[in-house]
């Protein structure tokens, strides 16, 4: 029988139960007591709320009991561990149905003590397997070490730095990329495919086998799956949603920089990973390369299942926990929504008996869900173990990346489009300002492509701006109802925004034509500021200048994004003010007679000579030249290779560029030099003059 133990502070608590001293800054931070002080919990987890109205105690982490006295806590904990804080007068113990407890030997994990979901265990078991090799090497699928630093760089040579951007298959690309690498580095790849598929409940047993096993055909002698290893494929936890679907690519590569990043870590911090789940989050969230929120989420809860919840789509996340904190926590929401999630589950279990699942517990899951919408936005995951589970239902799409856009015809040089999408990535919004015909649009809508990943149409949506663009009409506005009563409806930015925070895993872009046709300041109204890369989260929210009555502050959630165009010939616009300017990056484009074009003429033009191209060129540069060295224009008057680039073929390349010289460019040339009309004809006649 353990003895009662009062203690007049917590410190005196952890000395009593003899609590290593690296374990105590996250115990520390695991205790909360109510109008006293706030932590959050690890390895040992304790909790009290102390009334503020006299003596009353209610005791959170054990029973839900109301105490008049510290005597009466004490009877109620039976031979349960007890700690108390007399000087505060706050009482508190643990009981066998908390998912920590504290006995005089130690903290003991909740995964000891408190039944898990079905097959819960069996992945945990695996996951922690694959992340000691993370850390030490080995294998889960041989007896040979494939977690070697070779077989990573060798991955990144065949898989990362080689994507193949063709129209095949996931599994046929990858048969392509992997078959020359050694067999270790297949071995590892399928092992980190494996931690991807693991937790996942919307795909079968044998969809998961399928995968695995085809990529270890990729060798020669390929290994057989383990039985443990097809006995966790049995499980699932959390259904994966587009994320897991659409962006595998991505997820994997993300996976191989987390080992690479983790590697590079000094050993106190590898070790401090592996038992402290901040520590191990910090580092999750420090991965380098693209966001991934459902996959980094999922690493969370595979690498400290005692404190992360099987709950990965960031979106469900914060509405978990807005709705149900005020409810069982009598506290509203904190801005770690990790936190918040397990102080739900350490309340919800002492009440269920069980952890709860915020998805198939339908009493929790119609407190925090919303209706499901026309887009499908809130679709139920599937059951992981209740029934079959259905393959996904959103397509698989091919790779898109920026080797896409070069392959499609791109004229710029890859460098410039690099640079183009890493600004981008990092500061949220993005502008391409260039002189007509230098390819904005196109640029901009497969750079959009590039940052998703795949063409996925639904992530990606078009406006364009014009002297009648307004707030009503881009952000939010009131419009006259069938009832003739007016109901306020939300504009194309905030339809997108909520597709992507539906939506949290992919990317979505908002694709602004010619931003400054308008008056960007008036259109954004109070979104100029929430638009801003820094300002994503809760707590940068701010109220919208029309809103329902029950609704709170907004903001715009991480995984949106603009990309604009400006067209810088037109003297009509105005330029763009600073407010604006500051929030977004800012790329120009260049007209690009380069190589590339040359090469798209060629493709175009089955007779077309050496001669004919060079002249078509030189004429081109040569009106550029003159136009950049004119005083009344410059460099933002150029005229871009869009104008010389046919979209299909011609008989006769002299006949279409003189129809173009005419029709395209003359025009433009007479807008140019308006008051200069003689100048204009000379420039017109030098285009085709000897033709």
């Amino acid at each position: 029988m353990t003895t009662h133990r009062v203690c007049d502070s917590l410190d005196a608590a952890l000395d009593a139960f003899d609590i290593p001293l690296e374990n105590r800054p996250s115990i520390r931070h695991a205790m909360e007591v109510v109008g006293v002080a706030r932590y959050e919990g690890t390895a040992s987890y304790i909790k009290a709320i102390r009334s503020s109205e006299g003596p009353t105690l209610r005791i959170l982490n054990g029973f839900t009991n109301g105490f008049a006295s510290k005597e009466e806590a004490l009877q109620a904990a039976g031979d349960n561990q007890v700690w108390a804080s007399t000087d505060r007068r706050v009482w508190g113990f643990s009981h066998p149905l908390n998912r920590v407890r504290l006995t005089e030997s130690g903290p003991i994990s909740h995964t000891q003590g408190m039944e898990r979901r079905a097959g819960e265990s069996t992945i945990i078991a695996m996951s922690r397997r694959l992340l000691d090799c993370l850390r030490h090497g080995g294998s889960v699928i041989t007896d040979v070490d494939v977690w070697t630093d070779d077989n990573v760089d060798s991955l990144f040579t065949y898989f990362v730095e080689a994507p193949d951007t063709s129209g095949a298959s996931f599994m046929e690309k990858l048969r392509t990329q992997l078959t020359p690498a050694p067999a270790g580095a297949i071995v590892l790849f399928a092992e980190l495919l494996l931690l991807v598929l693991l937790p996942l409940a919307n795909l079968t047993p044998g969809k998961k086998r399928e995968l695995l096993e085809a990529v270890l055909g990729f060798s020669d002698n390929p290994p057989a799956l383990p039985a443990d290893v097809l006995e966790a494929l049995e499980h699932g936890v959390f259904h994966g949603g587009q994320g897991f679907n659409q962006r595998r690519w991505y997820h994997l590569v993300l996976l191989l920089e987390l080992v690479r990043w983790f590697r590079s870590l000094p050993e106190v911090a590898q070790e401090k990973a592996m038992t402290d789940p901040f520590a191990w989050r910090e580092i999750v969230n420090k991965i380098p390369g693209t966001p991934e929120p459902a996959l980094r989420n999922s690493l969370l809860f595979l690498g400290h299942p005692e404190l992360f919840q099987p709950t990965v789509n960031a979106d469900h996340k914060r509405k978990i926990a807005a709705a149900l904190c005020p409810i069982f926590l009598q506290r509203a929401a904190s801005e770690d929504v990790d936190q918040d999630l397990f102080d739900l589950a350490a309340r919800l279990t002492t009440d269920l008996g069980r952890l709860p699942d915020f998805y198939l517990d339908e009493d929790l899951r119609v407190l925090w869900q919303e209706p499901k919408s026309a887009t499908g936005a809130e679709a139920v995951p599937a059951p992981a173990e209740s029934a079959p589970a259905a393959e996904p239902s959103a397509p698989v799409r091919p790779e898109y990346s920026l080797t896409s856009i070069i392959e499609e015809g791109c004229f710029h040089p890859k460098a410039e489009l690099e640079l183009a999408l890493k600004r981008w990535s990092d500061k949220k919004n993005l502008i391409l300002e260039g002189a007509p015909g230098t390819g904005k649009t196109w640029v901009a809508r497969r750079l959009a492509y590039a940052l998703i990943g795949s063409k996925d149409p639904e992530a990606v949506r078009a406006v364009q701006f014009h002297p009648g663009t307004s707030y009503e009409n881009f952000v939010r506005g009131w419009r006259p109802g069938g009832d003739g009563t007016l109901r306020l409806v939300d504009g194309p930015l905030l339809q997108h925004a909520e597709r992507a925070r539906a939506n949290p895993d992919v990317p979505h872009v908002l694709l602004i034509e010619e931003i400054n046709r308008g008056n960007p300041a008036q259109a954004f109204g109070e979104l100029l500021t929430l638009i801003e890369g820094t300002k994503r989260t809760p707590s940068d929210a701010i109220e919208l200048a029309y809103h329902a009555e029950d609704e709170g502050p907004f903001h715009l959630p991480p995984n949106f994004h603009i990309i604009g165009t400006i067209n810088i010939a037109d003297r009509s616009l105005a330029l763009v003010d600073f407010a604006l300017r500051r929030r977004f990056a800012f790329l120009r484009l260049e007209p690009q007679f380069n190589d590339a074009w040359e090469a798209a003429l060629n493709k175009h033009f089955h007779q077309l000579s050496t001669n004919t191209l060079e002249t078509i060129r030189a004429r081109m540069s040569g009106l550029n030249d003159f136009i950049r060295t004119d005083s009344s224009l410059g460099g933002s008057f150029l005229v871009g290779h869009s104008f010389v680039t046919p979209t299909h073929g011609h008989s006769d390349p002299v006949v279409w560029f003189k129809d173009v010289a005419r029709t395209d460019i003359g025009p433009l040339l007479d807008e140019y030099w308006f008051d200069a009309p003689d100048t204009a004809g000379e420039q017109r006649q030098r285009l085709v003059e000897g033709l």
